[in-house]
């Protein structure tokens, strides 16, 4: 009996249901409780429903999706970044070479006529292939159980889309960063990608050198980081024909369905002269993709200016709230001193960061007895001239200005 036929069993199904917010290690130690029931893949279901909660609010609706395991899980785009690179991609005919879990494809091809998925792990092209009706599919899906590749070099369709998400693991499950160790490899496989598409999108490590793998891509049209509140989470490659100037998008998804961006070229952040300031009103903090991205420079001017060459933080007079990034009032600017520090902050609780700064967090914490948490955000950081500074702030509140 194949494992879809195992658990979407009456009374399989009406068990995961019953148990899907208990602990699944104490459900695998307490199997003898229930004979006849397969105790092993029910936990493993109700592991990975528990893991997916906020990740894939549309998969855990549905009562008769069926997880393959917590690698494929962990592996796979959140449903929010899914829906966002599905905004890139439009036209008549699709295809994703590596389909996995099914959620990339599953977002993208909503908006084509004809998609194409590839899988050639067996059990787990089964398994999407009956997951994605039951969250819902308008394409026409041509499913192919192979390698995507394979397909792609046999087909005499030119695809308006192509995406893939190489595999970043070895076969003994480490990661792997480099271009090369991707599988597939996509430098060798390039060539064949702009040939059978117009445009091409790749999903590879958010630890990857992005400047590397334009040079090493060469027809990089766009490349964008892609943070979720703030952490990095991929980094997409839009790969065509047309030779043009690179353009880097940092990308912020935050709550609410808001979104932080800034596009800039690398000509443009090399050209860049940031006027510097010593600190002002506003403490500007750039979010996670920005910093990714490189936009160290480009970011600054109209009147928002930057406190030191290697500090990677901005200060204003005016608010801006369109900066790409966390926004703080300065308080107070001072130095290192315990004492003084205590004075400024009462309550002895602060977060604190440091950038380009001679200590690290926990010896400045420890140094000025400060205990985590509370309003007070402290930044540790040096002025143009290399001054050391603590600057004392909050957060700002939009509300209150």
């Amino acid at each position: 009996m194949s494992l879809i036929s195992i658990l979407t069993q009456p009374e399989v199904r009406s068990f995961i249901a019953q148990h899907q917010d208990e602990d699944w290690q104490r459900l695998l130690l307490s199997a003898h409780r229930f004979p006849g029931l397969p105790i092993k893949e029910i936990a493993l279901q109700i592991q990975c429903r528990q893991k997916a909660k906020g990740k894939l609010p549309s998969w855990l609706a549905a009562s008769d999706v069926l997880f393959p395991g917590i690698i494929p899980l962990e592996q796979c785009s959140s449903e929010r970044t899914a829906r966002w690179k599905s905004s890139l991609m439009r036209g008549d005919t699709y295809a994703d070479l590596t389909g996995g879990m099914g959620v990339d494809f599953w977002a993208a091809s909503a908006n084509f006529r004809k998609a194409t998925y590839c899988e050639q792990q067996a059990d787990l092209f089964e398994l999407t292939k009956w997951n994605l009706p039951q969250v819902g599919l308008t394409a026409e899906v041509n499913w192919v159980p192979g390698n995507g590749v394979e397909w792609l070099k046999e087909s005499t369709e030119k695809l308006d889309w192509l995406y893939l998400d190489p595999a970043r693991r070895n076969q003994s499950n480490q990661k792997m960063v480099y271009l090369s160790d991707c599988e597939p490899n996509v430098l060798e496989i390039r060539d064949l990608l702009l040939e059978k598409a117009n445009n091409v999108l790749i999903k590879l490590s958010p630890m990857l050198d992005i400047d590397l793998a334009v040079k090493q891509l060469q027809c990089v049209q766009k490349v964008y980081v892609i943070a979720v509140e703030d952490e990095v989470k991929e980094l997409l490659f839009q790969v065509s024909n047309q030779r043009t100037e690179t353009e880097i998008v940092a990308v912020n998804l935050l709550k609410n369905n808001q979104e932080q961006k800034f596009t800039f070229t690398r000509a443009e952040e090399q050209s860049a002269s940031p006027p510097f300031s010593q600190p002002l009103t506003y403490l500007y903090e750039p979010n996670a993709a920005l910093l990714k991205a490189g936009a160290f420079k480009s970011i600054a001017g109209d009147s928002l200016y930057k406190l030191a060459v290697s500090s990677h933080l901005y200060t204003s007079d005016s608010y801006k709230p369109e900066f790409p990034g966390r926004i703080f009032k300065i308080n107070a600017v001072t130095k290192a001193d315990k004492k003084e520090i205590h004075r400024l902050i009462p309550s002895g609780k602060a977060h604190i960061t440091v950038r380009n700064f001679p200590m690290g967090v926990a010896d400045l914490r420890k140094k000025l007895s400060l205990n985590d948490g509370g309003e007070v955000y402290v930044f540790a950081t040096s002025d143009e001239n290399q001054k050391k500074l603590i600057l004392v702030t909050e957060k700002v509140n939009p509300e209150k200005l």
